[in-house]
């Protein structure tokens, strides 16, 4: 299949790139910059090379600012428009030069069901979040879901944390570990909903080229487990002491602002649907994951 990918470059887009390709797809990138390796056309926020569309299957969109970054009012604005109107735009070209579109696959995030810390376990029918990356993750997949009109399957994931070796997230993690010097972040009990990559892109992969794959899904591993094990588990498959005490919410809270709750907060995610149409996590435990990453 001819498939079109925004967000190429990105942790995400790269791997899947190259998973898209050994499995026998023409790959095109829609991308601002000018040296990319495989086939590209480039866009920006109001216009993009209509050969993209040329006998075109199918669109991953991937493109979005990146949310772990401080929040202020202007760059809440960038979270948001980079997601929906980057969407929007798709929308507008496919309308015009891909009118029998077969799939559009969008990235969501597991935040659709808002920054808390709970005991439920949250399914695809759960309502979304009333906080800003609830509402960022709804507006996100309305944007995707206009492409019914086209007749399209759309597909959204709701990503948890992508845990991968080069991966900025998975980085963070690691550091202070590393150096002895780890800690909890509040009181460790949020939960922690993660996935590894590979999972990640091969649920892209099977989006694609499933024609039952339809709707949300919860992109997430089956394992449940909260902040203060998961610190526990990467110390131990790191062989590093870890000790020290929680670092409190309010400290946290003072150096990154609302943004804060990104590590403060967090709740269960279920995968169960996803597990249902087929898919079979090559990494469902944190441990199987961890030793292959470390």
């Amino acid at each position: 299949m001819n498939i079109l990918l925004t967000g190429g470059s990105g942790l995400i887009g790269s791997e899947l790139i190259e998973k898209l390709i050994d499995n026998g797809h023409q790959v095109r990138i829609l991308t601002r910059e000018k040296n990319v390796e495989h086939p590209f056309y480039h866009w920006n926020k109001n216009k993009i090379d209509e050969k993209a569309f040329e006998d075109l299957d199918g669109i991953i969109h991937l493109a979005g600012a990146a949310i772990a970054k401080r929040w202020t009012e202007s760059y809440k604005k960038e979270i948001l428009e980079s997601r929906v109107n980057t969407a929007n735009l798709l929308y507008k070209y496919a309308e015009k030069y891909v009118p029998n579109l077969k799939f559009f696959i969008s990235a969501s995030g597991s935040g659709y069901y808002g920054q808390i810390t709970s005991e439920h376990i949250f399914e695809e029918n759960d309502k979304a979040g009333t906080d800003f990356i609830g509402q960022v993750c709804v507006d996100w997949e309305n944007a995707a879901y206009q492409f019914h009109k086209l007749g399209s399957r759309v597909i959204c994931l709701r990503t948890s944390l992508v845990l991968a070796k080069n991966g900025e997230g998975f980085k963070l993690l690691k550091k202070p570990i590393q150096f002895g010097v780890g800690a909890n972040l509040g009181d460790g009990k949020q939960w922690m909903p993660w996935i590894h990559i590979d999972d990640l892109v091969q649920m892209y992969c099977d989006a694609a080229t499933n024609n039952q794959w339809n709707g949300s899904y919860n992109a997430s591993s089956p394992e449940m487990i909260n902040h203060a094990t998961f610190n526990k588990t990467l110390a131990k498959k790191m062989n590093k002491p870890f000790f020290l005490p929680n670092i409190p919410s309010f400290i946290m809270k003072i150096a990154l602002g609302e943004m804060s709750d990104l590590v403060l907060k967090g709740s269960r995610i279920s995968p169960a649907k996803i597990e249902k149409q087929g898919f079979r996590f090559k990494y469902p435990a944190l441990e199987k994951a961890l030793k292959e990453l470390l």
